[in-house]
């Protein structure tokens, strides 16, 4: 590449002025905190990781400064897409909820990245109003319940597994088989179940009856799923 394309590509760039780029970012980190707020309050009964909610300011951010960079140049936007092709994303996300809500700040970014101050700051407001409206609304998504794993080990007797399903509809509002095995020659049965429990803060009632059943050798609830359900 030449010197002359070189300054053509970042010609738009460099025009850009210390007070605009400030003002955008500082605009951007404005809107991602109302994002992270937003995300916060309509999830209110769920333990979120500090990671995802700094992650939504920064997207913000970051997605407004590679707009600025972008401009209107093709040849950079492409150049971007390339770049990032070669990135891989590992990191799963606990429901659509939480992918909305990273296109929220995406988009918010975007818009102060394209200098459209009005209408990025406009918008946002209008989406957390439907967020917010989301909220109080009986059918919405974002009322949610986490969804734990249950393993039992039974002995392979009569009548074990009548008295445990008894106990599991007594605790958990949901269930499903995902697995079922055998142990020890057929002497243990062991079943994992996806759960919803009724009372997330009565784990221990649901360890002390499940494993008073007769014939139930191990009990155990895992705790630390981040999967959820909608209700």
């Amino acid at each position: 590449m030449s010197e002359l394309q070189i300054k053509d590509a970042f010609e738009g760039l460099l025009q850009l002025s210390t007070t605009q780029s400030a003002t955008t970012l500082l605009l951007a980190l404005g809107l991602g905190l109302i994002v992270a707020l937003t995300y916060r309050v309509s999830v209110p009964d769920m333990v979120l990781s500090p990671a995802m909610q700094s992650s939504l300011v920064l997207l913000a951010m970051v997605s407004a400064m590679v707009m600025m960079v972008i401009g209107n140049n093709i040849a950079r936007a492409f150049s971007l897409v390339g770049a990032l092709a070669i990135v891989r994303f590992r990191t799963r996300l606990r429901s659509p909820w939480d992918i909305s809500f990273v296109f929220f700040a995406l988009a918010a970014g975007i818009g102060c990245g394209v200098f459209a101050y009005r209408v990025a700051v406009v918008r946002t407001f209008i989406v957390v109003l439907a967020v917010l409206a989301l909220h109080v609304i009986p059918l919405s998504v974002v009322r949610s319940a986490l969804i734990r794993t249950l393993r039992c080990d039974v002995a392979a007797f009569e009548g074990t597994e009548s008295a445990l399903n008894e106990a599991m509809d007594k605790h958990f509002s949901r269930r499903w088989l995902i697995e079922a095995r055998s142990l020890r020659f057929g002497e243990v049965h062991s079943y994992r179940d996806r759960v919803v429990i009724k009372n997330p803060d009565g784990v221990g009632d649901v360890l002390r009856d499940i494993g008073a059943i007769e014939g139930v050798e191990r009990v155990v609830l895992d705790i630390g799923e981040e999967e959820t359900l909608d209700l």
